[in-house]
C-alpha cells in the first residue's frame, strides 16, 4: 500500500492511505503530539483525489455518502490565521472555555481546529449538485450525497484534498436474553435534506431550575448503583450537579417519569437537521427507545423505580443514531455531534453507539483499522478527550472473541466500557480487547446484564435490559462524578481515578480491563490524592424563576458550602442578564449573603450563580442556575420575603442503638412551598461524619432517611455515641443515637 504525507494546513504530518483497488481507505490521523495552534501552508492534494474506495461504493451504490477533506481553512497566512483564531472566543461557551484551559493547565487559548471550514468551500461543493450532510472543523471536511458525476466535480476543485466513502456501522442494540447478536449488514442509505447551508445548531438555555434531592428509594437501581457505590457517592453529596453530559443517542422520550425531570440546556437531531430529538414526522416508532433507556441508566430520577448515577447533571441530547431499516447509521453525526456538544460546554460524552462497518464490501472498515488513530469516530473522540471531555464508549456487543471491539472503542485516552451482571461475572457478548496495535480493553466495566432502563412510550415502565450499551451510561454518569468532586482533574486524571481503583487493576486484562469501578474510591482513595473541592451547595434567594420588584436593593443568599477538609471558603456571585447575554456584577464576599444595590432593567430575565472556593483556590460552582425576572413596573428589584419557617418535627431514630442501619423520620407542615433542607451525622467530638441529605423538600412532607453507619467516605463508622442534626432553614435541630458493631 502506497502512503502520502499529508497535512491538514497547520504543520501536523498526518498519514493517510491511498489504497489499491478493492481495499479499504485508512481515515487521516490525528497527531499525537503537537501544539495545533500555529500557521502552516496548505496541504498538497492527493495524488488521486477521488479514491478508488470512493469509485466502488458509487459504482455498487450509485449515490453514496463521501467525505471531501479540503487543504486548508482559507487562511491565507499567518497574520490572518491569527486574526481569524482572535474571533473564535466569541462562538465558544464560557464552560467550554474553562474546561480547555483545565486540560491545558492554564488559559483557553483557541487553535486551528476552532476555526470553521472556509464557507465558500462548502457552497462550491453544494454547487455540484450533492446534498451537504454535515460539516467539520476539527477535520477541516465535510460529507455529501453525491452521484459519481457530482464527485468526479468535487474532486476537481482545486482546494479539495481527498474524497473517501463515509463508513456505515451497526448499533449496539439490547442483547436477547442467552443470546449474542450475529454480526449484520449494513443499510441502505436514506435521501437527506436539499438544503445547502451549514447546519446551524440550536445552543441557548432551555431552563433553569434547583436540583433533585437525593433519592429516598433507588428502586430497581439499587443493585447497578451499588455494584458501583454510586449510592454511597450520593449520601456524600455528589450527584453531578453543574456537570454537562451529553448522551449520544437514536432519540430520547422527555416525557418518561424517568427523565422528565431532567435538566435539559440543548438539543439537536442530526438526521432530520433540527431541534426535536424526540420521535417526529419519519421517524419509526421504535427510534427512541435506546436513547431513553441509556439517558435514563445515566441521569434517570423516577423515585422507588429508578435512579442513575448523574441525576443532577445538566443534559444535552444528541440524535445521532437513525434506526429505520433503510438507512444507515453513519459515522458523520457522530462527528458533528461532538464538535457541539465540545463547543458548549460537555464535559462528559456517554455514547452506546459503535463503528466498524459489516455492508460487505471492500470499503470496510477491519480490524487493523482498530489501532486508536485511523477511523473517523476514533479521531473525533480522541480530539473530545484532548479538549477535556470525558468520553465513555460501548466496547459492543460481539464478545467474546479477542478483538471484537470497535470504534470509538479503540481511542486510547477515552474509558472504553464492557458488561458485567450483578455478581461481578463478565457477560458473554461483552467485545473484547486488545486494539490492533495491543493495548489493554476495554478500560473499566460495570453492569450491563438485566440492567433497568426506561421504556419509550410508557410513561411508567421500567424493565430490565442487557448490554454494553447499558453498562456505558453508568460508566458515563460516575465520570460525571467523579469530574464534580474534582473539578481541577483533567481527563486523563478522571481515567485514572476510575480504573487505578477498580476491582481488578491489579490484573487489567482484555476482558474485564481494570475491572468495576468504584465511584467513592476513584473520588477520594485513587493515588492521585488530591484536595476534594468544597461541597454542592445550592441558592436561597432570590427564588428560581420568582420576581423581583421595589424596594431598590436586591439580597442574595445561598446555603454554605462544607469544605471537606474543614477550611473556610469564600464565595463570588455572579449575575448575568440573559438577553443579551451579559455580566452585570460580580461580587465576593466570606457570608452567604450578598446585597446587590445598583440598577436593574425592568422587565428583564437574570440569571445567577454562585461559586465556592477553599483556600487551595479548588472551586466549587453552585449547584443551581436560579433565574428570576424584575418587575415591569420598578428599574430595581429586592428578593421575594422567604416563606414562613415550617413546623419540624425530629424524632429518634430507630432501631436505637443501630448495627447494620438505622432510620431517621422528620416532617415539615406549614404553608405550602419549599425550603432547604441538610441532615448530617457529627461524632461525639463535633467531628464531621456524613451528610444524608442536602436539598430542598416541599412543604408540607414527612421524610425518612437511612443510615448505614457509613462515613462520607463510604468506610464503616466505629461503635460510639453519635448525633444527627437536621438544618432547616435557619435553625436547626439535633438527637443523639448509638452505633455499635
Amino acid at each position: 500500500m502506497r502512503r502520502l504525507a499529508v497535512c491538514f494546513g497547520f504543520g501536523l504530518i498526518l498519514g493517510a492511505a491511498l489504497p489499491r483497488t478493492g481495499q479499504a481507505v485508512a481515515v487521516l490521523a490525528l497527531p499525537r503530539t503537537e501544539s495545533h495552534a500555529q500557521y502552516a501552508p496548505p496541504a498538497p492534494r492527493a495524488p488521486q483525489v477521488l479514491t478508488e474506495s470512493s469509485l466502488s461504493r458509487l459504482h455498487a451504490e450509485g449515490r453514496s455518502v463521501l467525505w471531501v477533506y479540503f487543504t486548508d481553512k482559507r487562511e491565507g497566512d499567518a497574520a490572518s490565521f491569527a486574526r481569524s483564531l482572535q474571533g473564535v472566543r466569541a462562538r465558544v461557551t464560557e464552560e467550554a472555555r474553562a474546561r480547555r484551559a483545565r486540560e491545558t493547565g492554564g488559559r483557553f487559548v483557541p487553535d486551528y481546529y476552532d476555526l470553521p471550514v472556509a464557507p465558500d468551500y462548502v457552497e462550491a461543493v453544494a454547487r455540484t449538485g450533492a446534498a451537504v450532510r454535515h460539516v467539520s472543523r476539527w477535520l477541516n471536511a465535510m460529507t455529501v450525497e453525491a452521484d459519481e458525476s457530482e464527485a468526479r466535480l468535487i474532486a476537481s476543485l482545486p482546494f479539495v484534498r481527498v474524497v473517501t466513502p463515509a463508513r456505515r456501522s451497526r448499533r449496539i442494540a439490547p442483547v436477547p436474553e442467552g443470546s449474542v447478536p450475529p454480526s449484520q449488514g449494513g443499510q441502505e442509505s436514506p435521501t437527506r435534506g436539499e438544503g445547502l447551508e451549514v447546519p446551524r445548531f440550536r445552543t441557548e438555555l432551555l431552563g433553569s431550575a434547583p436540583t433533585l434531592p437525593k433519592p429516598v428509594a433507588y428502586g430497581a437501581s439499587t443493585t447497578p448503583l451499588t455494584g458501583i457505590n454510586a449510592i454511597a457517592a450520593h449520601d456524600s453529596g455528589w450527584s453531578a450537579a453543574s456537570i454537562i453530559v451529553a448522551m449520544f443517542d437514536s432519540g430520547f422520550d422527555k416525557t418518561h417519569n424517568a427523565t422528565s425531570p431532567l435538566l435539559r440546556i440543548a438539543e439537536h437531531d442530526f438526521i432530520f437537521n433540527d431541534g426535536e430529538t424526540a420521535n417526529q414526522p419519519g421517524d419509526v416508532a421504535g427510534q427512541w427507545d435506546h436513547g431513553t433507556g441509556t439517558w435514563s441508566v445515566l441521569g434517570g430520577y423516577y423515585q422507588s423505580n429508578m435512579i442513575g448515577p448523574a441525576f443532577n447533571a445538566r443534559f444535552l441530547l444528541a440524535k445521532t443514531e437513525d434506526v429505520r431499516t433503510e438507512t444507515p447509521v453513519e459515522e458523520d453525526n457522530w462527528v458533528a455531534a461532538v464538535e457541539w456538544a465540545d463547543s458548549i460546554g460537555a464535559e462528559v460524552i456517554s455514547s452506546s453507539l459503535a463503528y466498524l462497518d459489516f455492508d460487505g464490501t471492500a470499503n470496510d472498515y477491519t480490524y487493523a483499522n482498530l489501532d486508536g488513530h485511523t477511523t473517523v469516530v476514533t479521531l473525533g473522540a480522541i480530539m473530545a478527550a484532548r479538549r477535556g471531555i470525558v468520553v465513555a464508549n460501548a466496547m459492543g456487543n460481539t464478545g467474546p472473541g479477542l478483538g471484537s471491539l470497535w470504534a470509538p472503542a479503540d481511542a486510547d485516552s477515552i474509558l472504553s466500557c464492557g458488561a458485567v451482571d450483578s455478581g461481578d461475572f463478565l457477560a458473554s457478548f461483552s467485545a473484547r480487547g486488545p486494539t490492533f496495535d495491543g493495548r489493554t480493553k476495554p478500560e473499566v466495566v460495570a453492569q450491563g446484564v438485566a440492567t433497568p432502563w426506561a421504556v419509550a412510550g410508557s410513561p411508567t415502565l421500567v424493565a430490565p435490559a442487557s448490554g454494553t450499551s447499558l453498562s456505558t451510561p453508568l460508566i458515563g454518569g460516575a465520570a460525571a462524578l467523579v469530574r464534580e468532586a474534582h473539578p481541577e482533574w483533567t481527563v486523563a486524571q478522571v481515567r485514572q481515578a476510575l480504573m487505578s481503583t477498580a476491582d481488578k487493576a491489579a490484573t487489567p486484562d482484555n476482558n474485564y480491563g481494570s475491572g468495576r469501578i468504584d465511584v467513592v474510591k476513584a473520588i477520594y482513595g485513587s493515588p492521585l490524592g488530591g484536595i476534594v473541592a468544597p461541597k454542592p451547595f445550592a441558592l436561597l434567594i432570590p427564588i428560581n424563576n420568582g420576581v423581583v420588584s421595589k424596594p431598590p436593593d436586591v439580597t442574595f443568599k445561598w446555603r454554605r458550602a462544607l469544605d471537606p477538609q474543614g477550611s473556610a471558603v469564600s464565595y463570588k456571585l455572579q449575575l448575568r442578564c440573559t438577553s443579551p447575554d451579559s455580566c452585570v456584577f460580580e461580587g465576593t464576599t466570606t457570608d452567604t449573603l450578598l446585597v446587590f444595590t445598583s440598577y436593574l432593567g425592568p422587565s428583564k430575565i437574570y440569571e445567577w450563580t454562585v461559586t465556592a472556593t477553599d483556600p487551595e483556590s479548588h472551586q466549587r460552582i453552585s449547584k443551581d442556575r436560579f433565574r428570576f425576572t424584575t418587575s415591569s413596573t420598578t428599574d430595581v428589584g429586592v428578593p421575594t420575603p422567604p416563606p414562613v419557617p415550617p413546623r419540624v418535627a425530629l424524632l429518634q431514630n430507630r432501631p436505637n442503638p443501630l448495627r447494620a442501619f438505622t432510620q431517621i423520620d422528620f416532617s415539615l407542615t406549614g404553608p405550602a412551598g419549599s425550603v432547604p433542607v441538610a441532615l448530617r451525622i457529627f461524632d461525639a467530638s463535633g467531628r464531621f461524619v456524613r451528610t444524608l441529605v442536602d436539598t430542598y423538600e416541599p412543604v408540607p412532607a414527612t421524610c425518612t432517611i437511612r443510615w448505614d453507619g457509613l462515613d462520607g467516605n463510604g468506610r464503616r463508622a466505629g461503635s460510639g455515641i453519635y448525633y444527627y442534626q437536621l438544618a432547616v432553614g435557619e435553625k436547626t435541630y439535633s438527637k443523639r443515637l448509638v452505633l455499635l458493631r
